[in-house]
């Protein structure tokens, strides 16, 4: 069965992420968009897993024809790349399962600058279960239909070009970089090396089964990296997943910063350091702290459901926003309207650097700022797919857990609900749209009182083990 989710199309390859799915959707993408000017183009990447190249080979037979060409990148590339070229070209694609353990592949798709929405998935859909012809790839190079590419340049010069190098340089900024042997090594080291940026890499080969760990930098798979950053007195560590588009950063005391509190530190440092003018964007289960923030300097947050291609449709439509925020990733409207951690891996050198600061210190300086204390805590738990609908069901029930704090109000959205309490601390359980998996999030004022939430969610919905 093929169906979109948060971020496109993932399955298990060899089970639901197959050559005939591929190319299913693939001619579903043909028939939504043929009809556009002529002739669309789009560009297609892959990253470093499993079949990546033939699969995104597989995809551009089901598609390009005289009416429909592509681009195809010759190299593994980051998704966020391909989300920049988008904005110029019309549509992207990538071959990647992003942060999901190597035995998955997928497709996300991106259309100006921004990751597909509800509707663009949707019209694909319609046409999943249509009849279709292929036409041999080495077929389309000679009728010109498909071209390649392996230049990177014009994205790793955006991102430069927004970065004070001289700043930089005489900050003798020192990072330890961990793309988990994903596509976003060398483009980064690229970036780096222009920067001027002392740094050490791990994790830099190629490897479709990611070392055998999970490909997504939680605090939990980089607890030996964390003692590399103290060991070797880095300024920081920095880790992005393997398509490049999650990040999380380890501070010089082993500290871990998602993203729910650099957007707070990027959001300070734009307005208070680089002058800029706007506000923000964040899904609902992103922390509060960058709200207060907004709410200071006179500036609007929008939130919306988890997704970035939620996120994205904001940034494009509202010109007053600066960045956008999930707790993996952030997405600045300077270079596309997606997430990008080889994008924020260079901008929060240039924070550091220009700041004088440690990540630490920055975020201890806006939580005093704004008079909120704020400890952030998401656990996965895994359960059988085939419950969803029955847990679902049971999510959105009127029934909810007893807390020892008043709620406030309760937001219900689709795929499950967030409790809000006072002083704008809350705490949420949705199913996730991209594993199988459901997920408690809830922040705080402090640790023992997320503890405290946490364990009365896992209680009352009787909770798997959490998932390691």
């Amino acid at each position: 069965m093929i169906k979109f989710g948060t971020a496109g199309f993932r399955g298990i390859i060899g089970d639901n992420w197959t050559k005939e799915n591929i190319q299913k959707i693939g001619f579903a993408f043909r028939k939504v968009v043929e009809g556009k000017k002529k002739p669309v183009k789009f560009i297609i990447g892959y990253d470093n897993r499993f079949m990546g190249r033939e699969s995104a080979i597989w995809f551009c037979e089901a598609v390009c024809c005289d009416t429909v060409r592509a681009t195809f990148m010759n190299v593994s590339v980051p998704t966020p790349f391909i989300a920049y070229k988008s904005a110029a070209v019309g549509y992207g694609i990538v071959i990647t399962a992003s942060h999901n353990p190597y035995i998955y592949n997928g497709i996300k798709l991106f259309h100006d600058g921004k990751e597909g929405d509800d509707e663009f998935t949707g019209g694909l859909e319609k046409h999943l279960d249509a009849k279709f012809n292929c036409t041999k790839f080495d077929k389309l190079i000679e009728d010109g239909f498909v071209t390649f590419s392996e230049d990177l340049d014009d994205y790793a010069d955006l991102i430069a070009s927004s970065l004070d190098i001289k700043t930089i340089k005489s900050g003798n900024t020192k990072v330890l970089f961990n793309p988990m042997h994903g596509s976003g090594a060398a483009i980064t080291r690229r970036l780096f090396d222009k920067m001027g940026v002392k740094y050490d890499i791990i994790n830099e080969e190629p490897d479709p089964m990611f070392g055998g760990n999970l490909p997504s930098p939680y605090p939990h798979m980089l607890t030996g990296m964390a003692a590399e950053v103290i060991k070797g007195k880095y300024h920081f560590g920095v880790a992005i997943d393997g398509d490049a588009d999650r990040i999380t950063v380890i501070d010089a005391d082993g500290k871990f910063y998602d993203c729910n509190y650099l957007s707070a530190a990027f959001y300070y440092y734009l307005t208070q350091i680089k002058k800029q003018k706007g506000g923000a964007v964040k899904n609902f289960l992103t922390s509060n702290l960058i709200n207060k923030l907004c709410t200071m300097y006179g500036f609007n947050i929008h939130e919306t459901p988890v997704g970035f291609k939620y996120l994205g449709k904001i940034m494009e439509t509202n010109g007053d926003v600066l960045l956008g925020a999930e707790s993996g990733g952030m997405g600045f409207r300077q270079i596309s309207f997606s997430k990008d951690g080889v994008a924020t891996a260079a901008f929060l050198v240039d924070l550091v650097a220009t700041m004088k600061k440690s990540i630490g210190a920055i975020v201890d300086e806006i939580v005093k700022l704004v008079s909120f204390p704020s400890h952030f805590v998401e656990y996965a738990y895994p359960f059988d797919p085939a419950i969803r609908a029955d847990f679902l069901k049971k999510l959105l029930s009127p029934t909810k857990p007893k807390f020892a704090q008043e709620i406030i109000r309760v937001d219900t959205y689709q795929d499950g609900y967030k409790a809000v309490f006072e002083n704008d601390y809350w705490c949420a359980a949705r199913i996730s749209g991209t594993e199988s998996a459901v997920r408690a999030y809830t922040e705080m004022p402090n640790e023992a009182v997320c503890d405290e939430v946490i364990k009365t969610i896992e209680q009352f919905y009787d909770m798997p083990a959490r998932q390691k």
